[in-house]
This record gives C-alpha cells, sequence and structure tokens, in this order.
C-alpha cells in the first residue's frame, strides 16, 4: 500500500489544500498521513481553530490520519519545523513518500537548492556566521552564498516561501537518512502571503484558490470566504463564530506583555531562537503599551517580522532552547478514519516512537516525554484564552481522540 505523508497547518483547510490532497491521490497514494501544527503557528500567530477541529475536517478532506506536531517545532524556524514533521513522519514505517507544495514544481531545481543550503550550513558555516554576525538577515545571506556556488536559477527557488520549505524538508530526509520518497504539487492560484483571491482556473482544479492569509483577513472582517474553502469546512467556521470560538492573537495581548514585564534578561537568553544580544533588546522593550508597539520597536532588518511573533510566542509558552535540540518524543493522535486505524494497527510493532490519543499516557513516557506535553498541555490552556468565549482548561490531558463511528471494537482504538 502507497502511503504519503503531508506536513501542514491548515489553518484553515482551504481549496489549495484540497487541490494537494486530491493531486496526491491521483499520484498513486492509498492512504494519507498529515502531520499538522496544533494550536500555535510557525508564522508566531494562534490557530484560527483549535487542533480537534481543523484534525476533523482534514479528515473530511481525505486525510486518513493526523498527527500533531508537538509545539517547540510548530513555532520553530523553518529548518526545525521540518525536522519535526519529517521526523514523525519517518516514524511510521509504512509511509513511503512525502508530498509538499512549491511554487517551481520543480523537484530536482528544489534538490539543487537543498544540497546548496546544506554545503553553505556545514561546509561554509563560519563564512554564514560571518555575515550574521555584521547584521545581515539570515535569508538574505543564505541567497547570496547560494547564487555564489550554484549560479541564480538555484538561487532564486529560495525566493518563493514554499519552495524554501520544500528545500528544509529534502535537507531534514537527509539529515535524518529518512526513506520517504518525495513528491512536489505545484502552487496553484494566489502566492503564499497573497491578499488576492487567484485567478479562477476550474480545468487546472484552481477554482477559488486563495492564500490562507487572505482567508484569516477574511474571517477577522466579517468577510464571507465561501469561494475559497471546503462548504463543510466554511460551515464550521460559521458555527465556531457563533459560539465565540474562532481565535485572535490579540486576545493574549495583555497576557504576553505580562509575561515579557516579569521575565528577566537573563531568563530571556534561554527562550528559543533568542540570540546576539536580542534578550537586551527584548528587555528593553518590555514598557510597550501594545503588540503592534512591541514589534514596531523590535523589528529591524536583522530581525524580521515573523521571527519575533515566534519569539514572543516561545516566551508567552516558555519554550526554550532545550526543547527543540532533539526529535519529537512522541506521536500525538488528533484525528483517524478507518484507513487511519489500519495505518496505525499496521505499524504497532515497528515504530520509531510511541504514538497515542492521550497525552497523559505519553507524558508518562521519559522525561523528554513529560517535558513536550507540558508544553502541549500549556498551549491548549493559553489557546483557549484567545478566543471571545474562554474555553476550559485542563483539556489536552482529558481529550481523547473521537474515532469514526460505528468503532469495530474499543480494543482497536489507537493506543501507545
Amino acid at each position: 500500500m502507497k502511503i504519503t505523508g503531508i506536513i501542514c497547518e491548515y489553518n484553515p483547510l482551504h481549496n489549495g489544500h484540497l487541490y494537494q490532497i486530491q493531486q496526491v491521490r491521483k499520484n498513486g497514494a492509498e492512504a494519507i498521513v498529515a502531520v499538522m501544527s496544533g494550536n500555535f503557528m510557525q508564522r508566531g500567530d494562534v490557530a484560527v481553530m483549535d487542533k480537534f477541529t481543523r484534525a476533523k475536517l482534514a479528515v473530511e478532506s481525505g486525510v486518513d490520519l493526523v498527527i500533531e506536531l508537538p509545539v517547540p517545532y510548530a513555532v520553530a524556524p523553518a529548518e526545525v519545523f521540518a525536522l519535526g514533521g519529517v521526523a514523525l513522519l519517518s516514524a511510521l514505517p509504512n509511509v513511503t513518500e512525502i508530498s509538499f507544495g512549491s511554487e517551481c514544481g520543480d523537484l530536482e531545481l528544489l534538490r539543487q537548492a537543498a544540497d546548496a543550503c546544506y554545503l553553505c550550513k556545514t561546509e561554509y558555516r563560519d563564512v554564514m556566521q560571518d555575515f550574521l554576525k555584521q547584521g545581515h538577515p539570515y535569508p538574505e545571506v543564505l541567497m547570496h552564498m547560494v547564487e555564489q556556488l550554484y549560479g541564480t536559477e538555484v538561487a532564486e527557488v529560495l525566493l518563493e516561501p514554499n519552495n524554501t520549505l520544500a528545500v528544509e524538508y529534502l535537507n531534514a530526509m537527509h539529515t535524518l537518512k529518512s526513506p520517504l520518497e518525495p513528491y512536489t504539487v505545484q502552487r496553484r492560484g494566489a502566492g503564499h502571503h497573497s491578499l488576492l483571491l487567484g485567478e479562477e482556473r476550474p480545468e487546472e482544479g484552481t477554482a477559488g484558490i486563495a492564500s490562507a492569509t487572505y482567508i484569516r483577513n477574511c474571517i477577522q472582517n466579517g468577510v464571507d470566504c465561501r469561494r475559497t474553502v471546503p462548504e463543510y469546512c466554511y460551515q464550521t467556521l460559521q458555527e465556531m463564530e457563533e459560539a465565540g470560538q474562532i481565535a485572535d492573537i490579540h486576545y493574549l495581548e495583555r497576557i504576553l506583555l505580562y509575561q515579557l514585564r516579569t521575565t528577566s534578561a537573563e531568563n530571556l537568553r534561554t527562550i528559543a531562537e533568542i540570540g546576539q544580544g536580542l534578550e537586551h533588546r527584548l528587555y528593553q522593550a518590555r514598557s510597550a503599551t501594545s503588540l503592534e508597539n512591541l514589534l514596531e520597536i523590535l523589528q529591524t532588518k536583522r530581525y524580521p517580522l515573523a521571527r519575533l511573533r515566534r519569539i514572543l510566542i516561545h516566551v508567552l509558552l516558555d519554550i526554550r532552547k532545550s526543547d527543540t535540540k532533539g526529535l519529537p518524543p512522541y506521536g500525538r493522535i488528533l484525528a483517524f478514519n478507518d484507513m487511519g486505524r489500519q495505518i496505525l494497527r499496521c505499524s504497532k510493532d515497528s515504530r520509531g516512537i510511541p504514538f497515542s490519543h492521550s497525552l497523559k499516557e505519553l507524558s508518562k513516557l521519559n522525561p523528554a516525554a513529560s517535558r513536550c506535553a507540558s508544553l502541549d498541555a500549556k498551549a491548549t490552556d493559553i489557546f483557549y484564552l484567545a478566543m471571545p468565549e474562554v474555553g476550559t482548561a485542563a483539556m489536552d490531558y482529558r481529550r481523547k481522540t473521537e474515532p469514526p463511528k460505528p468503532m469495530e471494537s474499543a480494543e482497536e482504538e489507537p493506543t501507545a
């Protein structure tokens, strides 16, 4: 059986994601496993909807099994994000392929860019560090070095965000010696951060494909986004909005400012992604009066907005440098169907790490799992404060995955 893995956020799941799932099926996948971020996103934001709802929508869209990417990896730089996702897919031995989107759609060109980036980060690491110490932004330094080594065509691959993430997936597979075979789906419709609705081309399956950024802006501003998401996803968004359960980072503004104002520079130094004296800049900015004001004070060419937003989430959740030194210690099951149950059953005796629907059980495995589970649980507790209607605390340790009905038997519910 050909089983394909996808690393995703689905924030929210839209027509572009549905297009990728359909292309993966056309490429011969008999089943799909998604590794999905939980309640906080890689761009340094909260998810629009909670992870269980998004996982359920993923299964409705054609995914068979959804595994959570633990929060330290979900809100990490692309390199760590990719490493965590690839590690989880590789831990399921019956997953044989990984699919990712890219603007270029050219796997060979992506491989060349991946080789070039790997060379820059290893053989020419000292050169890269010298440029970074001079205050040059990391993406600018990397692209310049790749251009010098491999030429303009390969370097220009790094100008597009999906290409860049694809390169990180390929390098993560190399680092982990993963047996996964890569398959890229060329991105259709609007660009990654476009605030415009993409051109409709029904013959290519790209009707109503917009960026997740565009859709989130529609949700936040009360604009109808019906054409850009599957109907069942739109209905869920409407229901969640009526129930006061659409999350927004601004509901966490005062909590975040409080956390920053009560944290020492010494403690900030241990937080993930903080280095090169940034802890002092953060400490000096603790008197900011709003999230926008804080980011305005902090942002420079050296510290781009996406990195700063992630760092603020690290501070809020107390994610430290040590939390992303290793690989995910477990796979937490968020949703599955009958095929997903079969994937888990067939891999039970040969998985690389434990998998379970119960975070409480996973937290008992070892100290690393306990720490990771505590961060996932904290992230969920804080996420439920980011809504018009505040959600219940201590949800993550109590909640279990609801299998599709009818269940075959209680004994076949996935466990570690």
